[in-house]
């Protein structure tokens, strides 16, 4: 059996569930001044309660609804380099020192598709249609280039509508041969999620 390096680089934007061509657009929320976590592009984030009521911080495994996917940050006053920062690479930095609150794109449509490694497999097809969490450790700590190392947990796979994320189908990686009905072999497969809860369809607030 082929196997894939467990190599996960985050949620990376596929496409959307709608008949329309995707946009790929962020939308605007903040971070705020002073918050020393970091983000990568490509992880799971929320909105904050208490202090950073409002604000963007990355998902917890423990919670059962999402904000989206945090996709770059907007230009910056940094008071330490005295000049326009942009982040780490598009990611957020421990190391930031805003004059003020700072912008950030994040994609957010409860219809967007996300391709991301899984921790565990080969592929099944009784997946499709069921729930699965992100594993432990891997979200809210990026590399070193800043991008995320989110990957998705085989183990937690099941009908729980708790689960961050719904599971679409499977997305060819190395090793795999695409066409039509090739089988996916590859242990620590690449597939395509999107959000089971998203925030801007609950119906309650933050």
């Amino acid at each position: 059996m082929a196997t894939n390096l467990l190599a996960p680089n985050g949620l990376s934007f596929d496409s959307n569930r709608r008949a329309s061509a995707p946009t790929y657009q962020g939308n605007r929320y903040f971070i705020k001044a002073g918050y020393a976590t970091a983000i990568g592009k490509g992880d799971l984030v929320k909105t904050g309660t208490g202090t950073y009521q409002g604000y963007i911080i990355p998902s917890a495994l423990t919670d059962t609804i999402a904000l989206g996917v945090f996709a770059a940050v907007l230009p910056y006053y940094d008071l330490t380099i005295q000049g326009t920062g942009h982040g780490l690479n598009g990611a957020w930095p421990t190391n930031a020192n805003p004059q003020s609150d700072v912008g950030v794109l994040i994609y957010d449509d409860p219809d967007a598709e996300f391709i991301a490694q899984v921790s565990g497999g080969p592929w099944l097809q009784s997946w499709r249609g069921q729930n699965i969490n992100f594993l432990t450790g891997t979200n809210g700590a990026p590399n070193s280039a800043g991008t995320s190392t989110l990957a998705l947990d085989a183990t937690t796979i099941g009908t729980s509508n708790t689960l961050p994320f719904r599971i679409v189908d499977y997305a060819y990686g190395p090793g795999d041969t695409p066409g039509f009905n090739a089988p996916p072999v590859n242990v620590n497969p690449w597939i395509r999620v999107k959000l089971n809860n998203s925030e801007n369809n609950a119906p309650t607030g933050v």
